[in-house]
């Protein structure tokens, strides 16, 4: 069964967002039946250029809080619980500063994998090489694009540091964020 939803019409509007800001999130269907907007709860995953990706489970108030620092660049998508994608907004949004007390603390004891590239933009059919460090392997990478209607998972081989990606569907719609997960998170 395919699944077509997408964010409201009100969230494209916003253009920025300010730290520990709530924002409201709703759904609608890309394929115009309501009743195809994929299953709750939904997810929101927040992919931080050069940080951390966040997600945040939104339930029925459909509210969100952005806990990411001053200065962060977002790419902002959403699956359900299924795991399937409502897509990635089509922009990148700056993070303002606001108050900072909804910012969580960062344990000492973790160490959080860390993706470094070979590239700065990435071409239709280039290679992207990733390098992962911190974290436990196995490693998962995942891909986000403005306004791509889904993500992209790569699979990091077992007990290995190292990707590397061949762009054949990438459209260049802006950056593309590539965030990490290991096994340990």
């Amino acid at each position: 069964m395919s699944v077509f939803y997408h964010f409201g019409q009100e969230f494209e509007r916003v253009r920025s967002l300010t730290v520990c800001d709530g924002l409201h999130i709703s759904l609608s269907s890309s394929s115009g039946n309501h009743y195809n907007i994929g299953r709750s709860p939904y997810t929101l995953l927040a992919f931080e250029a050069g940080g951390a990706l966040t997600a945040t489970q939104i339930h029925e108030d459909g509210l969100w809080q952005v806990k990411h620092p001053p200065g962060s660049q977002l790419l902002l998508a959403l699956v359900d619980s299924f795991g399937n994608s409502g897509g990635v907004l089509p922009a990148v949004f700056m993070v303002a500063s606001g108050s900072s007390d909804c910012l969580p603390a960062l344990p000492v004891f973790a160490v959080a994998p860390t993706i470094t590239t070979n590239v700065t933009r990435v071409e239709p059919c280039d290679s992207w090489q990733m390098s992962i460090s911190g974290g436990v392997p196995p490693y998962t990478i995942m891909l986000a694009s403005p306004g791509a209607t889904s993500l992209q998972d790569i699979a990091a081989p077992q007990e290995s540091s190292m990707v590397s990606f061949i762009n054949s569907d990438i459209a260049l719609r802006g950056p593309t964020i590539g965030a990490s997960q290991s096994s340990a998170i």
